[in-house]
Protein backbone atom coordinates (compact mmCIF):
# COMPACT_ATOMS: atom_id res chain seq x y z
CA UNK A 1 0.00 0.00 0.00
CA UNK A 2 1.15 3.56 -0.66
CA UNK A 3 0.36 7.00 0.36
CA UNK A 4 1.64 10.10 -0.27
CA UNK A 5 4.31 9.55 2.44
CA UNK A 6 5.44 6.39 0.08
CA UNK A 7 8.07 7.13 -2.43
CA UNK A 8 9.79 5.13 -5.42
CA UNK A 9 13.62 5.65 -4.96
CA UNK A 10 14.92 2.84 -7.54
CA UNK A 11 12.82 0.52 -9.82
CA UNK A 12 10.26 -1.25 -7.69
CA UNK A 13 11.67 -0.54 -4.30
CA UNK A 14 9.38 2.13 -2.59
CA UNK A 15 9.87 3.52 1.44
CA UNK A 16 8.46 5.81 3.14
CA UNK A 17 8.96 8.39 5.71
CA UNK A 18 8.14 6.09 8.37
CA UNK A 19 10.83 3.18 7.57
CA UNK A 20 13.39 6.12 7.35
CA UNK A 21 13.21 7.35 10.77
CA UNK A 22 13.42 3.54 11.92
CA UNK A 23 16.71 3.18 9.56
CA UNK A 24 17.99 6.51 11.17
CA UNK A 25 17.06 5.59 14.79
CA UNK A 26 14.95 8.74 15.38
CA UNK A 27 13.47 8.33 18.58
CA UNK A 28 12.47 11.77 19.65
CA UNK A 29 9.15 12.43 18.58
CA UNK A 30 9.78 16.48 17.55
CA UNK A 31 12.37 14.99 15.82
CA UNK A 32 10.16 12.77 13.71
CA UNK A 33 7.00 15.39 13.23
CA UNK A 34 10.03 18.12 12.11
CA UNK A 35 11.77 15.45 9.47
CA UNK A 36 8.45 14.52 8.09
CA UNK A 37 7.55 18.00 7.52
CA UNK A 38 11.42 18.83 5.70
CA UNK A 39 10.95 15.94 3.31
CA UNK A 40 7.99 17.22 2.03
CA UNK A 41 7.15 21.18 2.60
CA UNK A 42 3.89 22.08 1.47
CA UNK A 43 3.06 18.57 -0.12
CA UNK A 44 1.21 16.52 2.65
CA UNK A 45 -2.16 18.54 2.14
CA UNK A 46 -3.59 22.53 3.32
CA UNK A 47 -0.78 23.77 4.54
CA UNK A 48 1.95 26.04 2.28
CA UNK A 49 5.83 24.99 2.36
CA UNK A 50 6.21 28.18 4.44
CA UNK A 51 4.37 27.00 6.96
CA UNK A 52 5.82 23.86 7.11
CA UNK A 53 9.13 25.13 7.70
CA UNK A 54 7.88 27.08 10.07
CA UNK A 55 6.55 24.18 11.71
CA UNK A 56 9.24 21.77 11.65
CA UNK A 57 11.58 24.58 13.33
CA UNK A 58 8.92 24.72 16.26
CA UNK A 59 9.22 20.72 16.74
CA UNK A 60 12.81 21.09 16.24
CA UNK A 61 12.59 23.63 19.41
CA UNK A 62 10.05 21.20 21.10
CA UNK A 63 13.19 18.17 20.03
CA UNK A 64 15.85 20.25 22.31
CA UNK A 65 13.45 20.76 25.18
CA UNK A 66 12.43 16.87 25.64
CA UNK A 67 16.02 16.10 25.40
CA UNK A 68 17.03 18.92 28.11
CA UNK A 69 14.16 17.42 29.93
CA UNK A 70 15.46 13.96 29.92
CA UNK A 71 19.05 15.31 31.22
CA UNK A 72 17.49 16.73 33.87
CA UNK A 73 15.70 13.59 34.70
CA UNK A 74 18.20 12.15 34.55
CA UNK A 75 20.52 14.32 36.80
Amino acid sequence: MTSKYHREIKPSVWIDVYSVLVAFGVTNPADAHAIKKLLMPGQRGAKSAIQDREEAIMSIYRAIEIERESADDAA
